[in-house]
């Protein structure tokens, strides 16, 4: 009988020993991160607009600099609405970004690791737009007539 109860004792402490080690790996290379209050960005880093055949296009990116190895996007939305009348373009974003693990390896040093939001606008008359981030003026837009309008972006450097 205490043969028996050595045994039960050995292979318990060897499930639990299992179970630790399964979990230092799982959580280490495997599982990502859940985000924190500061992996919620709605703020803006780039906004960039440029034509194609079908209309304009409009694409923002997070404020602040996220590496494409030790970053994941989970959520990437936003609102694009044109007031051609009062020429004013308004833009809302919100990313979700978590960390992940690249254990034992280092992140590589980009910044393109946030992701974008992209939107197809409605063909604009040709005239100036006020270009608006939340209540946040962007600068003014200005698409051509007639000819290709290249591409325009605005940095956010507050």
């Amino acid at each position: 009988m205490l043969k028996s109860r050595a045994k039960s004792v050995l292979i318990f402490i060897l499930g639990m020993l299992t179970f630790a080690v399964g979990y230092f790996f799982m959580s280490t290379f495997i599982i990502v991160e859940k985000p924190t209050q500061d992996g919620i960005i709605e703020d803006w880093g780039q906004i960039c607009f440029w034509p194609d055949v079908d209309g304009l296009y409009a694409s923002i990116s997070p404020k602040g600099c996220y590496s494409t190895t030790c970053t994941h996007p989970t959520l990437q939305t936003g609102s694009a609405i044109v007031d051609v009348q009062n020429r004013k373009i308004q833009l809302e974003a919100r990313f979700v970004l978590v960390k992940t693990s690249r254990f034992p390896f280092p992140c590589i040093d980009n910044c393109s690791g946030g992701g974008t939001v992209q939107f197809k606008l409605v063909p604009l008359i040709p005239n100036n737009y006020e270009v608006w981030f939340g209540d946040l003026k962007v600068g003014d837009l200005m698409p051509f007539s007639g000819r290709p309008t290249p591409r325009q972006c605005f940095e956010n450097k507050s």
